[in-house]
């Protein structure tokens, strides 16, 4: 009798919950969107950028631990924490932050970007500091000044985003990475116009015949040779679609069309498929990327 007398519990409860109004109430706003917004009394670039962009670019915390856990996302391996940015420093990540986000539209970087760029003097501890990390798909987190090995000091603000040109291409890598994993799949076209991801198959079997032999030159062939036949930008590409996509993102946010042409794509039919259909996918979200590109490589060369 047991489970008949648990049963009938389950039904009386469930019927008890039932609610007799002919349409369910709505939940009142629990405010969680005000948690990952701009507070009211931000800078007004602070608010042009998130309204504009949908990125609350943030300096500020109480405790450090509010930069180790994300929205979707915690940093277990922290135990040494972040500090705070320089106050004469608050003007120029100002500056840098309106110089990278002025090169995506506002339609692409809401439904894609991370939530927050979260910029900090440093991060983790004193054996180990990082200098750019992302925590699950919302959260880039970003030393300023920024350490990265080959990055420039800070020296013109206004132009810094076009000056550190390791720092940007760096910061694109990480946000084509964090756009692919907010993709609901991969982009059909893109994947088919290459050969298919192989999780880094490819690649172990040649590091394997290269610790045998210990050939360098014929290691860095092999790998020249996968991209070229897969429409990869380097042999990384291969492991995986957000692998391959951030690695076109970065080269096509900081690079002419002239550079990236005699680079990549002259010598290889998959890579010039693959820069059509991504180009043409990004247009529709109102990002011409190639002008971005463009416009970079030339203030890179014309500072």
């Amino acid at each position: 009798m047991k489970p008949i007398y648990v049963s009938l519990l389950a039904l009386a409860a469930c019927c008890m919950g039932c609610s007799k109004e002919a349409q369910p109430g709505f939940t009142p706003d629990l405010g969680i969107a005000k948690q990952f917004t701009p507070p009211d009394d931000s800078p007004a670039e602070i608010k042009d950028m998130y309204n504009q962009y949908g990125v609350w670019v943030r300096m500020d915390f109480k405790d450090w631990k509010e930069v180790t856990n994300g929205v979707l996302a915690t940093d277990p391996f922290n135990r040494w924490g972040a500090t705070k940015i320089d106050t004469d420093q608050r003007a120029a990540v100002t500056t840098y932050s309106q110089a990278l986000l002025s090169n995506v539209s506002g339609k692409f970087a809401k439904k894609f970007f991370p939530l927050e760029f979260f910029f900090v003097k440093t991060y983790g501890g004193s054996f180990w500091m990082e200098d750019l990390k992302v925590l699950g798909r919302s959260r880039m987190i970003i030393t300023w000044p920024n350490k990265l090995y080959g990055t420039l000091p800070v020296t013109d603000p206004a132009n810094h985003y076009y000056r550190d040109s390791v720092l940007a291409r760096q910061i694109w890598s990480s946000l084509g990475t964090l756009a692919a994993l907010r993709f609901e799949a991969p982009i059909t076209e893109f994947v088919l116009a290459g050969k298919a991801y192989d999780g880094g198959e490819a690649r172990d079997k040649v590091f394997q015949q290269y610790e045998k032999d210990h050939d360098l030159e014929a290691r860095d062939k092999a790998f020249d040779q996968m991209a070229l036949n897969g429409g990869f930008i380097t042999s990384l590409g291969t492991l995986s679609f957000e692998n391959d996509f951030a690695e076109w993102i970065k080269v096509l946010t900081t690079e002419s069309y002239a550079n990236i042409k005699a680079q990549y794509l002259d010598n290889s039919a998959a890579r010039t498929r693959k820069y059509e259909v991504i180009t043409r996918f990004l247009k529709t979200y109102d990002w011409d990327i190639q002008a971005s590109g463009n416009r970079y490589r030339d203030r890179l060369d014309h500072p």
